[in-house]
């Protein structure tokens, strides 16, 4: 009786094993993030949204604008992690046009500590 009972054991192992493995892959992506978030989220933070492009590596890259402050975010969508998010605040002599869909150069470069936009 107790050889069928650690058969039985060991035949139940694989499918707990794939279901918790199943499990942890719907939970991780409940947490990631979309293009459709970080869209939101920047025009919740009142950017205006320029661009949003593939890059080669299959990224999402916005560039948005809100007065003389421009902001580049990176989303890797395979992860669904923000690599990148850069801010840079332009002086009047020397914004950008209003229309471009790339993000200039130049400006000062905003840190964390300086939040723009985030409510801290």
């Amino acid at each position: 009786m107790s050889c069928w009972v650690a058969l039985l054991q060991r035949a139940m192992r694989l499918p707990l094993l794939l279901l918790f493995f199943a499990a942890s892959l719907v939970a991780a992506d409940e947490h990631r993030i979309t293009p459709e978030m970080v869209s939101a989220a920047l025009e919740g933070q009142g950017y205006q949204v320029m661009s949003s492009t593939r890059t080669l590596l299959g990224r999402v890259r916005f560039v948005a604008s809100r007065d003389l402050i421009w902001r580049e975010v990176v989303l890797d969508l395979s992860t669904g992690q923000i690599l990148r998010d850069y801010a840079v605040e332009f002086g009047p002599h020397e914004a950008p046009d209003a229309d471009t869909t790339t993000m200039p150069r130049g400006g000062t470069v905003l840190h964390d500590e300086m939040t723009y936009g985030t409510g801290g």
